[in-house]
This record gives structure tokens, sequence and C-alpha cells, in this order.
């Protein structure tokens, strides 16, 4: 696996009695076909980059992996946070389970989705169905902390155990809110998934290779240990499954490569949603040729696509769903299109959501635990994230075969050491 240079002129920087300060955690454990091994939980890193893993960086995810199994894994398309979350949760394309940016607007309801809404009628589109409601089905209990939708019911059920986001708790408290949860008495989970905001917030800030975003990814490492650690404490490590995962990517962007469209175009007709790498573009009545010409006019000098609903690429997977606008620019690799005036106070900083198959966006995959094979990396073929939907269900012995999801079942014969 390549180590990014960029990431190694930064940890030069680093201290390294800072470095030195790290521990890091002895992996081992034997293989399991028992039924007591069905327990999982799923770590999400927001906007770790598949090419953060390195033995130098994250000695302990390190370690983990080599005792498990690994994968480039890509995130659906846009790459962007709420959608991608929810098609892990689900199995389903952005388009099908209806979450396709973290800001959009559903013309049915006339109304524009934000992050902070847990209103079922965003969510609950009759078909999505996430991993924890399929377990509650099952007759099992689920604890979901901070994911994107964890908060809403779907067909009437909710989560047994629920945490909304709450920025200021550290990983740790994140994570003894787990350990409670799966140490119950009465009820315990044996599915959990636990959203951590980091490296995202801090690559959007400072940049994918900044100082600060290495000490975040460090953290994780250190806070990948705390919870092998805290399973083993538990006396939970021999029958605990765990996914660490990630979202999506980043790009590095700076003040060359953010576009501002608003001195360019006409703003009074249309409006837009969405994020700065693909954007929404509603037309106002009767304007859709002009505000298409006027936008194809611009596209190739400033860094972006254009493209009529219809004609999304058919890889993205991005057409069939309301809350998809008409128009939509998407913007080249390396660049992002804004409609604000406001300037980036720091030099370089961090985005992400066009392409989902461009390597910066490749997310982190590592699959740990009894179930799991020892030290199995998927080299012939790349996944999506949808495909780790059967592949979970089938660690928790669920049967979903009457439930709606995109992804297949190619995994679980690639990753367990187990096929039933």
């Amino acid at each position: 696996m390549k180590f990014n240079s960029k990431i190694v002129n930064i940890l030069s920087l680093i201290s390294l009695s800072w470095l030195a300060g790290l521990n890091s955690f002895p992996f081992h454990r034997e293989p399991s076909h028992h039924e007591s091994s069905n327990r999982l939980i799923v770590i999400s890193f927001d906007g770790f980059r598949g090419d953060y893993l390195s033995p130098i960086l994250t000695p302990n995810l390190w370690s983990i992996m080599k005792n498990g199994v690994t994968g480039s894994m890509f995130p659906m398309f846009p790459s962007k946070t709420f959608p991608n979350h929810f098609s892990i949760a689900t199995g389903l394309y952005p388009e099908s389970h209806g979450i396709i940016d973290n800001r959009m607007y559903d013309p049915e309801f006339d109304e524009v989705f934000k992050k902070t809404n847990s209103d079922p009628k965003w969510w609950d589109n009759g078909y999505s169905l996430p991993l924890w409601i399929a377990n509650e089905l099952s007759g099992h209990k689920s604890g979901v902390a901070m994911w994107p939708g964890c908060c809403t019911s779907y067909r009437g059920r909710s989560a047994s155990y629920m945490c909304d986001y709450n920025k200021t708790m550290s990983f740790e408290e994140r994570a003894d809110i787990v350990f409670n949860w799966m140490t119950r008495n009465d009820d315990p989970v044996n599915l959990a998934f636990l959203y951590i905001n980091q490296p995202d917030s801090s690559s959007h800030e400072y940049g994918p290779f900044s100082k600060k975003v290495i000490r975040q990814i460090m953290h994780a490492d250190q806070f990948a240990a705390y919870l092998l650690e805290g399973l083993k404490k538990r006396n939970m490590s021999e029958n605990t499954n765990m996914i660490f995962l990630s979202d999506h990517g980043m790009n590095e962007i700076n003040k060359k490569t953010s576009v501002n469209l608003t001195q360019l175009l006409d703003t009074s007709l249309f409006r837009q949603f969405g994020g700065t790498q693909v954007i929404g573009i509603l037309p106002v009545e009767g304007a859709f040729n002009k505000v298409h010409k006027m936008l194809v006019d611009k596209a190739s000098s400033n860094h972006y696509k254009v493209y009529i609903k219809s004609q999304i690429p058919e890889e993205y997977f991005y057409r069939n769903n309301r809350r998809i606008m008409p128009i939509i620019i998407e913007a080249e690799p390396g660049y992002e299109i804004t409609f604000s005036d406001w300037i980036h106070d720091q030099p370089v900083w961090g985005n992400h959501g066009n392409d989902n198959r461009q390597s910066e966006m490749r997310s982190l995959f590592i699959g740990y635990g009894p179930l799991f094979k020892q030290g199995f990396k998927l080299t012939e073929s790349e996944f999506f994230n949808i495909d780790l939907y059967p592949l979970m269900a089938k660690i928790l012995n669920i049967n979903i075969h009457g439930y709606s999801f995109n992804g297949t079942d190619k995994l679980t014969r690639q990753f367990l050491n187990f096929y039933y």
C-alpha cells in the first residue's frame, strides 16, 4: 500500500516525542463459527481517506487490518456524508433511499432538508430499511449513536437505543455509550453503529494533509485501540465483530481551485441546492433552456460539468428521484463551485462530493473479529459501500431476502470465514 508523500512530509514536522507517546495494541484472536459470535459494531470515521492507513500513521488500525480483512471500497455518488452513511445502513443507492445530499429540496413537500431533520417523511420512503431496524425485526436489539438517520422511525419501528449527534462528546464517551448498550442486563444490543465526525471536520477547515488532520487520524487510531481494549476488559473480544470504515475520502482545495459563479451567472433565474462539488439547479418556471445554456457556456472555463437529469451518467445511479434537480453541476476533481463571496481564511482546505470513483474518494474499510478471515486483502476487484449490507446481515444471521437493497453478496464469500 503506497503511503502518501504529503503525509510523510507532515509527519516529519510532528514531534517525535509525541509520536513516541502512542501505544500500539497487540491484536490476536481465534476464529469462531459459533452463533454467539453474531455481534457487530460498525464504526465510521467521517472523511478518512483510504490512503491514510499505514503502519507509521495508524499502527493500531494497521495491526487490526493485518489480523482481519480489507479491500478498496468506494462511496456512492455523490460522495457526501448523509447519502453515504444511509447507503451503508440500507444497501441502497442514494436515488433509491432518497437522501440524495446533505441539503436537498423536495418538490412534493416544497421543503428543504437540513442535516438536523429527523422527520420520518424524509427518511422512510417505504422500502429503505436500515440494518438496525432489520435487526430489531429479527428479534434482537440495536443501538445507534450519532449515525445519520438514527433518531427516526422506519415502518413504525425505531432502534431500541439511540444517541443523537453531539459534537462536544469525546470519541471515548461515545464508545462508552455503545459498551453500556452491549452489557445491559436486560435487552443488550447485538448490533451498534457509531459515527465519528473526524477527520472530516478538520479536513474541511485545514485540508486533508494538514497537521491538524494528521493528529485527528492518530486520534482515530488510538480510539480503535480503546475500543479493542474495552471489549477485552468486558470479556467480549471473542464474540464481537467490528467494521471500521469511512463514508468518503477528501480532495485538497485552494483559492485557485475554488470557483465562484456568483458574478458569472444570473442567479435570479434558478435556485441551487447541495454543496460545492455537486449542486442541484432548479430553474424558475419557463427558464430551463436559458439556465441550461448559461451554465453550459461557462462550464469548460470554470472546471465543472453540466448534466440534464436524464443524462446524468448511468454509473452514478443518480437519476430516479424527485429530489434530484432538473440540472446538476458537478465540479471537476480537485475543484469546488461556490455561489458565495465568502473567502476561506486558510490557504488550503478540503472538500468532497463529486465523482465517487476517483482515488481521492476511496474509503477506509477493515473487517475484524471471529467471523472474519485473518490477513485477507481483496485485490482482484473494488467494491462499493452498498455491498456491506448483505455482509453485515450475514454476520448477524438476518434474512434480508424480502427487503430492498442494491448491494451484492459477493463480500460475504470473500471476507467471512464461514458461509451458510
